[in-house]
C-alpha cells in the first residue's frame, strides 16, 4: 500500500477524476467542498475519509460512516462490489466497475490548499474487511433548524422523521451511531493502524491502468471455482488437524 503524504488532496484527487472518472465529473466539487470543511473543522472523524473515483462520478464519505452498516455511507460504499461464498471461507469480491479509492486524512490548509495525506487502498480487500468489522445501525442524533438535539432508534427516527421536521425545522446535523460506540471506535483505530503499518511512503503518481476487464460472469465463474476448491481443501485440512492431534496425546 502506497502512502502519500503532505499533498494537495485537492489537486490529486482532481488528477484521479480526470483520468479515471469518465462521467459526472461534476460530482467532485461536493468533494471538494467536503475537504475544504474538514480543513476547517478537524476533530479526529471528520478530516478521516474515504474517498473513491469510478468510471461515473465520485463519492467521499466520513470514514467513520461507512463502518456503520445500513447507513447510506456503507451502502454506496459497497455499490461496485458483489461478495460471493460464505464467511468462513475467504470471499472472492466480483467489482462491475473501475474504481480507485483512499483513505484521506486531511491535515489543514497550508497557502490556501488543503493538505494531507493518501493512502491507497485495495478496494476488494476493503470491502472484505467490512464485511467482518462493519458495526450494526443502533440509533441517529440529528440537530434541527430551532437548536432542537434529538437521538432516536433509527427505526423510530425513519418513522417519525416527517413529523418531527415540521415540529423543529430542517436538519442541521446527523450523525448515525452504533450501538456500542467504543467498539466502533476500536476496530477504526486498527484499520487505521493496519493501514500505516504496511503502507510505504511514495511520490504521488496517479497510477490508472485500462487492462480488457474479465466480464461479470467470467469473475463470478473464477470466483465460484475459488470456492470450490477451498471447499474440497477443507476437509483434508480437517483430517490433518484431527491426525495431528491424536499424536499429540
Amino acid at each position: 500500500m502506497r502512502k502519500y503524504e503532505n499533498v494537495d488532496i485537492i489537486a490529486a484527487l482532481g488528477a484521479v477524476v480526470e483520468l479515471n472518472t469518465e462521467h459526472y465529473k461534476s460530482d467532485f466539487r461536493y468533494d471538494v467542498e467536503r475537504f475544504k470543511k474538514a480543513a476547517r473543522n478537524p476533530d479526529g472523524e471528520n478530516n478521516r475519509l474515504l474517498w473513491l473515483s469510478r468510471q461515473s462520478g465520485t463519492y467521499c464519505f466520513r470514514e467513520r460512516d461507512v463502518y456503520i452498516k445500513d447507513t447510506a455511507a456503507h451502502n454506496y460504499w459497497h455499490g461496485s462490489a458483489t461478495l460471493l461464498g460464505s464467511p468462513e471461507f475467504f470471499r472472492p469480491v466480483i467489482v462491475n466497475d473501475r474504481i480507485l479509492a483512499y483513505a484521506v486524512n486531511i491535515t489543514g490548509v497550508e497557502n490556501g490548499r488543503v493538505k494531507g495525506d493518501l493512502y491507497e487502498l485495495d478496494y476488494r480487500d476493503h470491502i472484505r474487511q467490512l464485511e467482518k468489522t462493519a458495526q450494526p445501525l443502533f440509533s441517529v442524533t440529528a440537530k434541527y433548524e430551532d437548536g432542537t438535539i434529538l437521538t432516536l432508534h433509527h427505526e423510530d427516527y425513519e418513522i417519525k422523521r416527517e413529523r418531527i421536521t415540521h415540529r423543529h425545522g430542517e436538519v442541521k446535523s446527523y450523525q448515525s451511531n452504533p450501538a456500542d460506540e467504543n467498539v466502533l471506535r476500536d476496530v477504526l483505530k486498527q484499520a487505521r493502524d493496519k493501514r500505516e503499518n504496511e503502507s510505504r511512503t511514495a511520490a504521488f503518481k496517479v497510477r490508472v491502468q485500462h487492462p480488457k476487464q474479465p466480464s461479470i460472469k467470467q469473475q463470478i465463474a473464477a470466483g465460484k471455482q475459488r470456492l470450490a476448491d477451498q471447499r474440497a481443501a477443507a476437509p483434508m485440512r480437517a483430517a490433518v488437524k484431527s491426525k495431528n492431534i491424536g499424536m499429540e496425546d
